[in-house]
């Protein structure tokens, strides 16, 4: 019987963690191809790319130091980054017009904020004086993201994230869907400060885990840091399928990293798991 790096194992985590080393240091590589490729869209959302390029090493510095509960954060912000820019490659100009809109929008009303408690104002920052004028393009942004009520509108597509990652899965024959289920909402407790939010990268709500057994304990934190090195590097894979589907000339970058995250699967049994 053949020998696997368990994912719940310090030799699994570390084969899954050399994984997404290999998948960060292609997607760095070919940054440049993707910056100098002519496409417009690619180009004008290479910061989202830049920022998915520094999510995965946050990531990767938080996760050797174990710091499991910023990772889930962490991740959340690479995920949803990485469905956004693989996202957008695909859509119509409207949808992608609401997105740089909503961008305008946001970077306008950035420039007066205040907090009212039933009504009452109780603090206000203007960062611009009485005398600045917004250009016209803004202006409009902010009216296009004004509901009839006068409350802003939090959104630049009507598709909630699980259907953009649903979207992505059916092109790519990837599996983000998956990562959305196991992330999303745990680092959203995470950020909004709750106990869950705490405790839930520790096992305690697992059944069956022994908080008293340090191998118990020593299970959960590799199976962790296993499956969030697997996401970001799934995630990785993702993106540079659709750069390669829209023609970003990346030479066998997306290849290598297949190649890279399949013997991975292979070696840590999860390839052995989805064939029985």
């Amino acid at each position: 019987m053949a020998q696997f790096k368990d994912m719940e194992t310090e030799e699994g985590m570390l084969l899954w963690r050399e994984c997404f080393k290999k998948h960060i240091e292609i997607l760095h590589t070919h940054e440049i191809n993707i910056r100098n490729c002519g496409f417009e869209r690619p180009i004008k959302l290479y910061p989202l790319l830049a920022a998915i390029i520094e999510d995965s090493i946050s990531l990767d510095i938080l996760a050797t130091h174990f710091r499991i509960n910023q990772c889930y954060v962490i991740s959340r912000a690479l995920l949803e980054r990485v469905i956004n820019l693989s996202y957008l490659l695909y859509s119509s100009e409207e949808e992608y017009s609401s997105f740089v809109e909503y961008t305008k929008n946001k970077a306008a009303r950035s420039l007066s904020r205040k907090i009212e408690i039933d009504g009452v104002e109780k603090v206000r920052l203007n960062f611009a004086n009485e005398n600045y004028q917004l250009s016209e393009d803004y202006s409009k942004a902010v009216e296009r993201f004004t509901s009839p009520n006068g409350r802003e509108i939090p959104r630049w597509t009507k598709l909630n994230i699980d259907k953009r990652a649903d979207f992505l899965d059916k092109k790519s024959g990837k599996n983000l869907l998956l990562h959305v289920l196991m992330i999303y909402a745990d680092a959203s407790e995470a950020l909004h400060g709750t106990l869950y939010g705490a405790l839930f990268h520790l096992g305690i709500f697992v059944p069956g885990t022994d908080l008293d057994s340090a191998a118990d304990q020593n299970k959960q934190k590799f199976n962790s840091l296993s499956f969030l090195y697997f996401m970001a590097s799934s995630a990785i894979g993702t993106l540079l399928f659709c750069f390669r589907e829209h023609g970003v000339d990346l030479s066998d970058a997306y290849e290598e990293a297949d190649n890279i995250f399949n013997l991975a699967a292979e070696e840590s049994g999860l390839a052995h798991e989805a064939r029985q």
